[in-house]
């Protein structure tokens, strides 16, 4: 009898040849694969959508799919004596399984449960593994996309180890890569392991405007984006742009969230895609680099990732966005 997962995603619909190639770029962004490879995992793609408060996948049952999110949001929690436990959250460009029974080989230990309406690739495990055996460069892939799984465990373990909740939740923002003002409160206060009155209390003094200090923060952050151009730096984080602009990690990531409205990554990338579509409107400018040297020039690190990012922004690729000649 078909797995239950299973079971939910029939019938199977092909994705778009576009949401293909954010699969491949994801992939791609850990590890070059091989054009033959890419072939073969695009064949094997399905189209996933879930409604909100719909499940991936629930704990117990068989893992057969890794998925990749296209737009949505997504939480993975377990259940421990009638009590959820939120182990993971998960939006745009992530990739998501379970951790516990990822290849299929026993039983989930999470449920997969969608917060939005949510639109995901689909990846059979049992083609993951058959190209494992063969394929050296989709073994770094996977090896990348499990150590994040459990990178993203290991902090919940710190985090739900940390004394007050204040604490709890300044670390949060320093080591999560989401827009928080997107996920509801309820679920961080879980991942955190605190209470939701007591995250709201956090949350509404933390939004209490201090007028002189996010001023402040406003005319250094402008400067060091786009005078002194810090988006260039390939190793550019949270931290070090922190430690730059000598603002405590938390605070600016709290004023990244919550005045500008996006996560360190899409506030940064906003100004490479930026830099990149000025170049391309002076071709004088960039004659003498490839559109693949332009994007590294402005700060990104791989050509997946400067494709994928520009196309999210423009909803055309640098080359087509240099033929359209748009303004």
């Amino acid at each position: 009898m078909p797995n239950a997962s299973t079971l939910r995603h029939q019938p199977f619909v092909k994705p778009d040849p576009e949401l293909m190639d954010l699969v491949i770029n994801h992939l791609s962004s850990h590890h070059p694969l091989p054009k033959v490879l890419e072939n073969e995992i695009k064949a094997c793609l399905f189209e996933v959508r879930v409604k909100k408060n719909e499940y991936l996948l629930k704990q117990g049952e068989t893992s057969e799919y890794l998925y990749l999110i296209i737009k949505g949001l997504v939480v993975g929690y377990t259940t421990l004596k009638n009590k959820k436990l939120t182990t993971y959250i998960c939006l745009e460009g992530e990739s998501v399984s379970a951790i516990k029974g990822m290849y299929g080989d026993e039983p989930s230990g999470e449920s997969i449960y969608a917060v939005e309406d949510s639109l995901l690739i689909g990846l059979p495990i049992h083609n993951l593994l058959q190209w494992l055996e063969t394929s050296f460069e989709l073994n770094i892939i996977i090896r990348k996309i499990v150590e994040s799984f459990y990178k993203s465990a290991h902090q919940r373990s710190n985090l739900v180890r940390m004394g007050s909740a204040q604490e709890k939740y300044e670390f949060y923002l320093t080591t999560t890569n989401h827009n928080i003002q997107r996920i509801p409160p309820q679920y961080i206060a879980d991942l955190l392991d605190i209470k939701p009155e007591t995250l709201n209390k956090i949350l509404k003094k933390a939004k209490e405007p201090n007028e002189a200090s996010v001023e402040t923060y406003f005319e250094l952050i402008e400067d060091y984006m786009r005078n002194q151009e810090a988006f260039k730096q390939h190793g550019l984080t949270l931290p070090k742009m922190a430690a730059d602009l000598r603002i405590p990690t938390h605070q600016l990531s709290h004023v990244l969230n919550f005045h500008y409205k996006k996560s360190f990554t899409a506030f940064v990338n906003r100004y490479r895609v930026d830099y990149v579509r000025s170049k391309l409107h002076n071709t004088s400018a960039w004659q003498h680099l490839t559109i693949e040297a332009l994007g590294k020039e402005g700060g990104f690190s791989s050509r997946s990732a400067f494709f994928a990012e520009f196309k999210l922004h423009t909803g055309m690729t640098p080359s087509e966005y240099a033929k359209s000649g748009q303004n």
